[in-house]
């Protein structure tokens, strides 16, 4: 069988973890080795010097409610320069990308990713507050770090769904926004799927999910 990877993106409450592990349960069951990962942007040395910066003021960045990093402030407002800090998370997530999977693909194993370089660049456009930011060169060179003839997957879902789903821990609108408009133009591109998850429940968005996949991992 030809290396498979997966991918699964969109903003956080629009059922990705979900996915990738009902995904992985229908691989396992019928004995595919399997790799759930995980890539970011501030995964990556990128979110090390991020850190540092909210150390140095709390003020220079900005929080989501489980206290992480979603926009750093200094290089929002240009005090850092924008360009530099986009070419400092493209750096970062190459060592993720290779050992991460392309490594495992390598070896065999089938690769679900729930969240990948489609939303790396999502979050690295946030920090520059560039919407324009997936059309820029940094961007192109991401997105082609995917293997070739993956399968793409954007799930969706409105913020009152989101808020429903994840209540107090839900990010605050305005990322969640900027970073939906942000996967409606990547997706496009991509030629990905996309499902609103507000109007699919987990049986049915899973059974589109599979119908998306080659033929030689298919059992019903």
């Amino acid at each position: 069988m030809a290396p498979l990877f997966v991918s699964i993106f969109g903003p956080d409450g629009s059922g990705k973890s979900t996915q990738a592990r009902t995904l992985a349960n229908y691989f396992l069951s019928r004995g595919f080795k399997v790799r759930i990962v995980w890539i970011k942007s501030y995964h990556t040395f990128a979110y090390v010097l991020s850190e540092i910066i909210a150390g140095l003021s709390s003020r220079s960045v900005t929080l989501n409610p489980q206290r992480s990093i979603i926009k750093i402030n200094l290089v929002s407002n240009g005090s850092i320069n924008r360009l530099v800090w986009a070419w400092i998370e493209f750096v970062s997530v190459l060592p993720l990308v290779i050992f991460h999977v392309y490594l495992p693909l390598s070896m065999g194993w089938i690769v679900i990713a729930e969240r990948y370089l489609v939303d790396s660049i999502a979050s690295i456009a946030y920090t520059l507050s560039d919407p324009d930011f997936g059309s820029s060169l940094i961007s192109k060179a991401l997105l082609c770090l995917f293997p070739k003839n993956s399968v793409l997957v954007h799930l969706d879902s409105n913020y009152a769904e989101i808020k429903k789903r994840r209540g107090a821990m839900t990010d605050p609108e305005d990322f969640l926004q900027f970073q939906r408009g942000m996967y409606d133009k990547l997706s496009k591109r991509l030629k990905a799927v996309k499902i609103n998850t507000a109007q699919q429940n987990v049986e049915e968005t899973a059974k589109i999910i599979r119908g998306l996949l080659p033929q030689e991992v298919k059992f019903d």
